[in-house]
């Protein structure tokens, strides 16, 4: 870039004009691009237009219609007969992210005692005439006056803020083309700058992260977008062409942490909610979810897809002998199972004895000794009262009556001798009937008002060794507490 010569140097830092796009300068509320394709030829019109404020009065007075002459005013010599006649149909203004007003920057100029810089001091190469304009865009145009005291301009500070020189992005117009090519500072680079940086700035320096950025870029990452410094960003104009970015979820060092997919215990979705949707947690939890996980929008409530997350097996499962192991587990902490499984799972392996499933090979049919003895525990799996009725009234072996072939093997007059069975295993017998199938004929209330004790039985001596036994028929103490 070239330096202009003459230039005294005024201002500082805080003042500096920064640069946009591509290195290019363009200035709001200034002179902009006419809008014909060729720019205007000024070194051929030097000889007509001694002062530049000829053609560009409005420019010192602020007044944006009087910036550039009317296109008529051309007629008056490209007549077609003494000059070819020439098509401009007036400069449109041009869109920029750069705080900057001539009318001011000249007033503040002169009060600095610096009135005899004019047009051509920052719109035309002093070596070679002041009517060689090149619109003010290059960078050396500001810096010849305001130092820059940054090596990296984009590094502002709360000192010298991006804010003094630059205008919210969202209300800049720049187009597609200019934005998808804007510089991104150092400092943004790495996962670490995602993970720990950005958040923080954002809470901040919010002006500065608007000088670059809108609103609909973070929720192109962002679950959930009304987090305050998120919604305190300014919205791209519906005509702003602005490129989405490209969402990324680096994981965190506190999920690499061992045992934190089984853990992670949760209090606050808020912070979740960066990344993750409802539809994460549905992946691994059963519904309903968890109210933390069910209080996060889903997929399709939220711009940005979230980390997307797909259901795995914990560490504990990959052991070699997870299969032999896993009843204890079941059994010691069951809520943790059923997080992830339904009882159906369960059945795909311990039902199903003709497919090797969880019983050896002709268990049904050895499954009464099984049982009776309680060498397995039915309920485990078994809803045992409706489980096994289903299963024996299927195949004939449903009771015809208190004195019918039933349940127990099928045997004739089964309820004559149940007594022996009864206090042999009396939890077998409640594995299918309630107490008050028993008091139809045992309670004092009952058809046959039968005792289900012996002539010699000592009652209260049964209570005191052991009340429990007494409980099972009876709702309280039988012997009334007395001796």
């Amino acid at each position: 870039m070239r330096r202009r010569s003459g230039v005294r140097a005024v201002g500082g830092a805080a003042g500096v004009v920064l640069a946009v796009a591509a290195g290019a300068l363009a200035l709001a509320g200034s002179p902009g691009g006419a809008s014909q394709e060729d720019p205007f030829p000024h070194a051929d019109h030097q000889g007509l237009f001694p002062v530049c404020s000829g053609c560009h009065a409005g420019v010192a007075d602020g007044e944006p219609d009087r910036y550039y002459p009317p296109p008529g005013q051309c007629v008056g010599c490209h007549d077609g007969v003494d000059e070819e006649r020439v098509t401009w149909t007036g400069a449109s203004a041009r869109a920029s992210n750069v705080i900057f007003e001539h009318v001011d920057h000249a007033s503040e100029l002169e009060g600095a005692g610096d009135a005899a810089l004019s047009c051509e001091t920052c719109h035309s190469d002093l070596d070679t005439g002041r009517m060689s304009v090149d619109g003010a865009e290059e960078l050396d145009t500001c810096w010849s006056c305001h130092a820059h005291e940054r090596v990296d301009h984009y590094e502002a500070s709360a000192a010298d803020p991006c804010v003094s020189c630059h205008v919210p992005l969202a209300e800049s117009g720049l187009d597609g083309a200019r934005l998808r090519v804007l510089p991104a500072p150092e400092v943004h680079a790495g996962d670490e700058f995602l993970l720990v940086g950005h958040g923080p700035s954002a809470e901040a320096e919010l002006g500065r992260c608007a000088t670059c950025h809108v609103q609909d870029q973070c929720v192109d990452c962002h679950v959930d977008g009304t987090q305050s410094s998120i919604a305190a960003l300014p919205v791209a104009p519906a005509t702003m062409d602005f490129p989405p970015l490209e969402s990324s979820y680096p994981v965190p060092s506190t999920h690499d942490v061992q045992g934190f997919e089984a853990a992670h215990p949760v209090t606050d979705g808020a912070t979740c909610s960066t990344c993750h949707t409802s539809d994460d947690c549905a992946s691994c939890h059963l519904t309903p979810l968890p109210d933390v996980a069910a209080g996060l929008p889903s997929r399709s409530e939220s711009t940005a897809p979230g980390a997307a997350l797909e259901s795995a097996a914990p560490a504990t499962h990959g052991s070699f002998f997870f299969v032999e192991t896993h009843a204890t587990l079941a059994a010691a902490e069951p809520s943790t199972c059923a997080t992830c499984h339904t009882e159906s799972y369960c059945v795909d392996c311990h039902d199903g004895p003709s497919d090797g499933g969880y019983h050896p090979p002709g268990f049904v049919s050895l499954h009464p000794s099984s049982a009776f003895g309680q060498a397995q525990e039915c309920a485990s799996c078994h809803n045992t009262a409706a489980f096994c009725r289903e299963c024996h009234q299927e195949v004939g072996l449903g009771s015809t009556g208190r004195l019918g072939p039933g349940y127990h093997d099928a045997e004739p007059l089964f309820l004559l001798r149940h007594g022996q069975a009864a206090r042999q295993s009396l939890e077998s017998c409640a594995s299918c009937h309630q107490q008050t199938d028993c008091v139809q004929c045992h309670g004092v209330l009952g058809a046959f008002q039968v005792s289900p004790h012996t002539e010699d039985f000592d009652a209260r001596a049964a209570w005191a060794r052991s009340p429990s036994t007494c409980l099972a028929c009876h709702v309280s103490n039988p012997v009334g507490g007395g001796p």
